[in-house]
Order: structure tokens, then C-alpha cells, then sequence
């Protein structure tokens, strides 16, 4: 079934290029054309599209705030920018109501890479509500304590890009949005996969902006009663992380950089922290069904919401342009079996880290979380190193303990 979308441009001579360039891909692609965001409009209300394509700076109705009417009316469609106004301006406009920002020069390979990758991880969530709710997501929530810390150290004379890293790599909300823009915008395009490196390809003046312009980085708190604790949840990542940079480095070497473990580990559990944000009642009767029935806390994510927090998390940092290695491992971190490329070592060590590192911190001790997947390392012929890890595990705990 051929994917439809949505081309919008203010200059006729560039979609009629972009048309005779797309002629190849006329068996994937059911492809329509805009002039202008009246025009799109007007197109989206006559036929149903999946994806929308626009440039951002465009007489009368802008990108930007085209994207934002589409947000609003079709919750649902995927939401591109493909501009050569890469600054500064242009990207933080549209943060909040784009999925990926393409810059011009684009190569019609590169595009159809990015439509065709973001259409597929559409597809991986079940339930049409969760996809909704992910569409309309602005930003995901911060450690509040981290985010006054990170706001007084931008608006210090002192700031430098070090420290900013520093504070935006403890926390899940930050490091997402930052890896989403520095992927996404000004044609980094998946090669941005640390938050340090992420702080530089953007800069100060772009962080500033964020926060101090968008308030990209919200504040959480939970309701009254509820079972949900950011701080478990972080501490939890981090231990994650932690345990999972030491393991990849047990392991052979697959080709993808392991010095982005401690992200990964940090951002593996961002469906949780989403889920817990936005479908408040919902978490907490997921909460109940692993307490009361003894479910695993994504069986009954499953049950209540029609995914899990895994895919949840892989279908968001999958849109904003992350590797797919990591889009991969963040998915099927509970069940590296399923994985259709398993074995790799990122995967591995994400998997066996988050299993282990759920007994060394506070992380939902009332829940029983399975052990690591046995059949899934016998058949990588690692079942015999478990025993090391678990050590490895003992081990980071008590130094990462004395760190902080």
C-alpha cells in the first residue's frame, strides 16, 4: 500500500522539480502538492494523507504555523519540515510541532530514508489513541529540581558548554529534546548520539533559547496518590546506563559507538515517564494489574494502553532521528527475542543491564521484574557470562553510589 503525502512549498518551480524527481518512487509513494498552507490545507480536508512535507518560511500562512493548524485538525499525520532555512529561528519555531527538520540541499534518497522510517515506526504502536497522544507531544518532562538547576546555569555569564552537558545528560526530558533537535535540525540527521555532542552541535545560544523562548523542559508532578516517582525512575536510568557502558565493553564489537550507552540507558525508560505524564488514570491501573495480578509492568502496559512503554519510547526517539540501533534496543530492551535483528551488542547490553540494575536501585521494589532473558543469551552464546555481570552490576552500583 503506497504511503500518501503531502508536499506544501510557496514556489511552483520547486514542487514541479520535487514531482519529476519523486517519478521513481511512484509505486511507494502516492504523492500530492501544495502551494502554500491555505492550499494544504484545503487538500487535507478532501482526502485522508499520512504524511505532511512542508517548507518552513512561506508568505501568509508559515510552516510553522501550518504544522501547528495540522497538529490540531489530524493529530495522527506525520509532521516533516524540508527547508533551507536553517537557522537558528527556524528550528526552534518549529520544535514543537515537527517531527523531523529536513534542510535543503535534500537528497530525494535521504527523504525518502526519513518518510519511509517514520511511516514504519508509526505502525509500531497498536492502539490509535497512544499514537494521537504521541503526535501532540511537546516536550517530555523534566527532574524539576534539574531543570531550575539547568535554567540558572544558562542565564549565567559563566555558562559554558561543558556544564550545560553536564546537567543535561542526568535527565531524560532534556536529553531527549536536545538529541531531537540536534538530529533533526541543520541536516545532522542521525549522527548526533550523545548529549555532550548534542550541547555542541547545537550551542548555548540554541539552549538558551529553548528554554528561556519555548519553556521546551516542563516541570512534573505527579498527582495526589499516584504510584508513579520521577526520582525512581531516574535513578533507575542512570544505574542503567551506567551498568550498561561496562558491560558493551565485555562484549565484541558491532560496529555501533559504545560511548553512547550511558544516553541510551538514561532515554530507555522515557515510555514510562510519557505514559505516566499524559495518561495519569491509565498508569496507574497498569500499576495495579502488576501489583494485584502480578503481571510484568509491560504486560500490563499491554493490557491498558495496547503497547508498552518500550515501544512507546522507540516510536518517539525513532521519529526524532536517532540510530536505528538505539531506536531498536529502547524497543525491544524486555524482549531482545523479538528483535529483528537481535544479537547486537547494544541491544545485549541494554537488555541484561536494565534486568540487573533493577535490584540495585529504587526502582519499583514491590514489582517483580523477570531475570535476563536466558534463551536469548544461550543463543548468543553468553549465558556463561551472567555471573560476570552480575558482579560488573554489584560493582558500578557501589562506585556510581560513592560518585554522586
Amino acid at each position: 500500500m503506497s504511503i500518501r503525502i503531502l508536499f506544501v512549498d510557496d514556489e511552483p518551480l520547486l514542487l514541479s522539480g520535487l514531482q519529476r524527481s519523486l517519478r521513481p518512487l511512484r509505486n511507494e509513494w502516492n504523492a500530492a502538492f501544495a502551494t502554500g498552507g491555505e492550499e494544504a490545507l484545503a487538500a487535507l480536508a478532501r482526502e485522508p494523507f499520512q504524511v505532511i512535507v512542508t517548507d518552513m518560511r512561506m508568505p501568509g500562512m508559515d510552516g510553522a504555523a501550518l504544522l501547528k493548524e495540522v497538529m490540531r485538525l489530524y493529530p495522527d499525520m506525520l509532521r516533516l519540515v524540508l527547508s533551507g532555512q536553517s537557522d537558528l529561528e527556524s528550528v526552534v519555531k518549529s520544535a514543537g510541532v515537527t517531527h523531523q527538520y529536513l534542510s535543503k540541499p535534500c537528497s530525494i534518497g535521504a527523504l525518502r530514508d526519513a518518510v519511509n522510517r517514520a511511516v514504519s515506526l508509526h505502525q509500531l504502536l497498536a492502539d490509535s489513541s497512544l499514537k494521537q497522544l504521541l503526535s501532540r507531544l511537546h516536550s517530555i518532562p523534566s527532574v524539576p529540581p534539574l531543570y531550575v538547576e539547568l535554567m540558572n546555569c544558562v542565564k549565567s555569564n559563566e555558562a559554558t558548554i561543558q556544564a550545560v552537558s553536564t546537567i543535561i545528560q542526568k535527565d531524560m526530558g532534556m536529553s531527549a529534546k536536545v538529541l531531537q533537535l540536534a538530529n533533526s535540525a541543520l541536516g545532522a540527521q542521525g549522527r548526533v548520539t550523545t548529549t555532550a555532542d548534542a550541547v555542541v552541535y547545537l550551542g548555548l545560544d540554541a539552549i538558551r533559547t529553548l528554554l528561556l523562548t519555548l519553556h521546551a523542559f516542563s516541570e512534573f508532578r505527579p498527582s495526589a496518590g499516584s504510584k508513579f516517582s520521577m526520582q525512581s525512575l531516574w535513578l533507575h536510568s542512570l544505574a542503567t546506563g551506567a551498568l550498561a557502558e561496562r558491560i558493551i565493553q565485555t562484549l565484541p564489537a558491532d560496529g555501533n559507538a559504545p560511548g553512547s550507552m550511558r544516553m541510551i540507558g538514561l532515554l530507555h525508560d522515557v515510555g514510562r515517564l510519557v505514559l505516566a505524564a499524559n495518561l495519569p488514570d491509565s498508569f496507574e491501573r497498569a500499576h495495579e494489574l502488576t501489583t494485584e495480578e502480578g503481571m510484568t509492568p509491560w504486560d500490563a502496559e499491554r493490557a491498558v494502553f495496547g503497547a508498552t512503554h518500550a515501544e512507546v519510547g522507540a516510536y518517539l526517539i525513532g521519529l526524532w532521528g536517532l540510530p536505528e540501533h538505539i531506536v531498536e534496543a529502547v524497543a525491544y530492551h524486555h524482549a531482545p527475542s523479538n528483535c529483528p535483528h537481535p544479537g547486537s551488542a547494544t541491544l545485549t547490553a541494554l537488555h541484561v543491564a536494565d534486568a540487573l540494575a533493577a535490584g540495585t536501585s529504587a526502582h519499583d521494589h514491590e514489582i517483580h521484574h523477570p531475570e535476563p532473558d536466558g534463551r536469548y543469551l544461550a543463543g548468543m552464546s553468553l549465558a556463561d557470562r551472567l555471573p560476570e555481570w552480575r558482579h560488573l552490576s554489584q560493582q558500578t552500583a557501589h562506585e556510581e553510589t560513592g560518585r554522586d
